[in-house]
């Protein structure tokens, strides 16, 4: 933990390491923030620690595993460390969100930044999630199950990327 040093807030494009046993780190991105929360993915590589950010171009081929919303405190607190900025296109990972409820005739979809929404057609309805968040422990632990290093809990299975309806896919340019 870093004391009496102020880490600044993640910004889009930072580029963070996630510990995950002696030497080896995960690599994340921050894509986007919303309020003061963070859409993240984190990318289905482990590397030697003292290597970062020599390895960022490798980690940023590898495949998205994780991505969501949550919060800095890993960051600011010094647990997670920024170790590069790259440029994101956050066209490719940013979700689109449902509210409402069906039932009530009010499921509406919404862009990733809640300013542009519609009425949800029955299929949307169905495959598009509610807005979630999740803490940036839950991404640690879930990266230390998916390598192995502790068994995978099915509560991880709401940050496993999966098949995403994306704001660009619903509301065009975003």
């Amino acid at each position: 933990m870093v004391k009496n040093r102020k880490i600044p807030a993640p910004k889009e494009g930072d580029i963070f390491t996630i510990p995950l046993d002696t030497g080896r780190v995960a690599v994340g991105q921050v894509v986007a923030s919303l309020h003061r929360a963070y859409y993240i993915v984190v990318f289905d590589v482990a590397v030697p620690a003292n290597e970062m950010p020599l390895r960022t171009p490798e980690a940023l081929r590898a495949k998205p595993i994780l991505a969501g919303l949550t919060f800095d405190a890993l960051i600011r607190h010094g647990h997670w460390h920024v170790v590069d900025h790259r440029p994101v296109d956050s066209k490719k990972f940013l979700p689109a969100y449902k509210t409402g409820a069906g039932h009530l005739g009010n499921c509406m979809i919404e862009d990733f930044k809640g300013k542009v929404w519609r009425p949800a057609t029955p299929l949307e309805e169905e495959i598009i999630p509610f807005r979630e968040f999740d803490s940036p422990i839950s991404f640690e632990m879930a990266m230390k199950a998916h390598i192995g290093l502790t068994p995978w809990d099915e509560s991880y299975e709401r940050i496993r990327v999966g098949e995403v309806v994306t704001s660009a896919d619903l509301f065009g340019e975003y």
